[in-house]
């Protein structure tokens, strides 16, 4: 069984399954769903880097209007030429954000301290800060934030199939609202873009913000989770941000929110001795990569001093690798760094959280927190 869904997935221990596949079957074909996967570290930088992978077509359906353009314009789901001026406008948007302290952003979507509260991270943290970070660096007022805030969880699914009318009207109709303070907002923070790079510009804000939301979302949870239970939570207090950012950067490591991704082979490739033939999917489990001891020595160890973690695949590798990686990495560290340091008591209600019936990412579905 290659893919699983639901908490079997994660009952089964899917860490368990990426070892014995990287040792036994390390480049391995899946009839039921007629792709090819791959397990071992090297092997899965290797599609991730080669030039004749793609990222597969994310089909459209009815979907029209600005926000199939933006779709189009998205350096995550784009392929060359059409890559290339979305990865520019993407760097340098990201590049022209002013940094923005966490700890007022924080304050305001969590209780004051001093007061027993119980708050249900994923939700009011995880769900909602990335997304207001990103907004305050460039300048967003409350009320264009509140806005955007109001219309992300249906402009997230632009990067997924377009199911039926009814979906793509809903997405058409966010993306509608959305875009006209997006790129209002672009003009102000960059003069002088000609038509096509502001369109580039707002198209990839907008995909900045799913990005984020996504991979920092898992972050926030599995980091929080991580430090609870392998650290003395009265300890963190003392630490400083450099002990959040190395322990953050091994949760990345060792139990990424990202679990694999999918590229298309534009011609034959030699994988593991394997020829795989043009034209195949293949599925780059980049969780099991992260776990190969022929890159990481003692892999499943959690180890925050590891020398080189920060080589790991999480946030992918290549044109495609994200490009708020590092961004999605200090956030968390940072967030950690301010709840630790503000709350004499912060525990977790549930012992075992639940999980999020998804296949490719680890994303914890709710985390009650008790806070003082």
């Amino acid at each position: 069984m290659l893919l699983m869904k639901g908490s079997y997935f994660y009952d089964m221990d899917p860490y368990a399954i990426y070892r014995e596949r990287r040792e036994k079957t390390p480049v391995y074909w899946d009839e039921e769903h007629r792709l090819w996967a791959v397990y071992p570290y090297h092997h899965c930088q290797q599609v991730l880097s080669h030039p004749v992978t793609l990222i597969p077509p994310v089909a459209d359906g009815e979907l029209g209007g600005q926000a199939l353009a933006v779709k189009k314009r998205l350096v995550r789901i784009s392929n060359p030429p059409e890559h290339d001026l979305a990865r520019q406008m993407a760097l340098r948007m990201f590049r022209g954000r002013r940094h923005v302290d966490v700890g007022p952003l924080l304050a305001r979507l969590l209780p004051p301290p001093g007061t027993p509260a119980t708050v249900e991270w994923v939700s009011m943290v995880g769900a909602v800060l990335p997304a207001m970070h990103i907004l305050a660096g460039y300048g967003f007022s409350d009320e264009d934030v509140e806005l955007v805030l109001g219309q992300l969880s249906t402009v997230l699914r632009i990067m997924r199939p377009v199911e039926n009318a009814e979906a793509a009207r809903a997405l058409e109709a966010a993306v509608d609202r959305v875009y006209p303070v997006a790129d209002r907002q672009v003009a102000t923070c960059f003069p002088g873009l000609t038509r096509e790079t502001q369109e580039y510009a707002v198209s990839n804000l907008i995909g900045l913000l799913i990005q984020s939301h996504d991979a920092t979302k898992g972050l926030l949870s599995l980091a929080l989770l991580h430090l609870l239970c392998r650290e003395k939570a009265d300890l963190l207090a003392s630490q400083d941000i450099g002990f959040f950012l190395s322990f953050v950067t091994e949760v990345l490591r060792y139990d990424s929110p990202v679990h694999n991704t999918r590229r298309v082979l534009t011609e034959d490739m030699t994988i593991g001795g394997v020829v795989v033939p043009a034209g195949s999917t293949v599925l780059v489990v980049v969780a099991a990569g992260n776990r190969d001891p022929q890159q990481f020595v003692r892999p499943e160890e959690f180890d925050r001093h590891r020398a080189n973690n920060m080589t790991m695949l999480s946030f992918g590798h290549g044109m495609h690798g994200c490009i708020a990686g590092a961004y999605c990495t200090e956030l968390t560290a940072q967030a950690m760094c301010y709840l630790f340091h503000t709350y004499k008591t912060v525990s977790l209600v549930e012992p075992e959280p639940e999980y999020e019936p998804l296949v490719n990412v680890r994303m914890v579905k709710a985390m009650h927190l008790q806070l003082i």
